[in-house]
């Protein structure tokens, strides 16, 4: 017989998503002013505005609260978890557990304020609805995901999927949109893609999740190094990117559960060409 599910803690979890809208719609303010400090490292070294400094703060609080509301889950208590060693103390983290709740607010606020000059005001309120939204339903969903009932646990790991997916797409399109070298660039995508596939891959029985996530990375930092030679804009790129990333973490998923065939080869192949014919069918019109 299957235990009932325990419920979220909706009280904390209403609670952390208040916190960071605050925050964000804080950063957004300041990023829309066109005097805020930037930071210029001279050379060809991209310019920081103070803002991205920001949202790195708003990140670490929202990973901080995603870990302890995923470590009071009881599920938690069989798992074997990283420990940080603090000097006087010794902390077990969930650091797989950060990636998706905190690259719902820096994805959120990469993409949408891209179109802050066409839209104005409805970009604004869009980045708080989609981060608040984003961040909400995965806080949830990763509870889910842990539960002993396979079936909603099964559903639960399905939305993060999809809100998995949905990230990389909005953070893949903004940092191609910048036009950076591609030294810069590549970095950037390497690192997101390995993060949000360390993310995803959270529930996949593998003993070496962080380097299965560094190969995903290094995959989409040599794609976006192809991608930059193609003049396209960047909702392209960043579907081209995407599929990528699909394919890749699928694959790796079914890798890690040992459900790899042939015939699962040759259907992710079949898909990834697939979407690729219409990417560029799209793109050449």
């Amino acid at each position: 017989m299957i235990a009932p599910s325990v419920a979220p803690r909706y009280d904390r979890i209403v609670s952390l998503v208040f916190v960071v809208l605050i925050g964000l719609a804080v950063i957004l303010l300041i990023d829309g002013n066109p005097n805020t400090l930037r930071i210029v490292l001279g050379g060809d070294l991209p310019t920081i505005s103070i803002s991205w400094l920001l949202i790195a703060s708003l990140m670490i609080i929202t990973s901080a609260g995603a870990d302890v509301l995923i470590r009071s889950h009881p599920q938690m208590q069989h798992r074997a978890l990283p420990v940080a060693n603090l000097g006087i103390a010794r902390v077990e983290i969930a650091p797989a557990f950060w990636m998706l709740p905190s690259f719902s607010v820096i994805g959120s606020f990469a993409f949408f304020r891209l179109f802050g000059q066409a839209w104005q005001g409805l970009a604004f309120a869009l980045a708080l609805v989609v981060a608040g939204g984003l961040l909400l339903a995965v806080l949830i969903a990763q509870h889910y995901a842990l539960d002993r009932d396979p079936a909603i646990s099964r559903r639960a790991q399905t939305v993060l999927q999809v809100i998995g997916y949905f990230l990389a797409f909005g953070c893949f399109s903004a940092i191609y949109y910048t036009r950076y070298r591609t030294l810069y660039s590549a970095t950037l995508t390497g690192a997101t893609a390995t993060l949000l596939s360390y993310g995803l891959l959270a529930f996949t029985p593998a003993a070496n999740r962080l380097l299965l996530s560094a190969v995903v990375g290094l995959m989409l930092a040599e794609a976006l190094w192809a991608l930059n030679y193609w003049a396209t804009s960047f909702l392209i790129a960043g579907a081209v990117l995407l599929v990528i990333f699909y394919v890749a973490v699928s694959l790796l998923q079914h890798l890690g559960a040992g459900q790899v065939q042939r015939r699962l080869l040759v259907e992710y192949g079949l898909i990834g060409a697939g979407l690729f014919t219409v990417i560029i069918y799209v793109a050449l019109r």
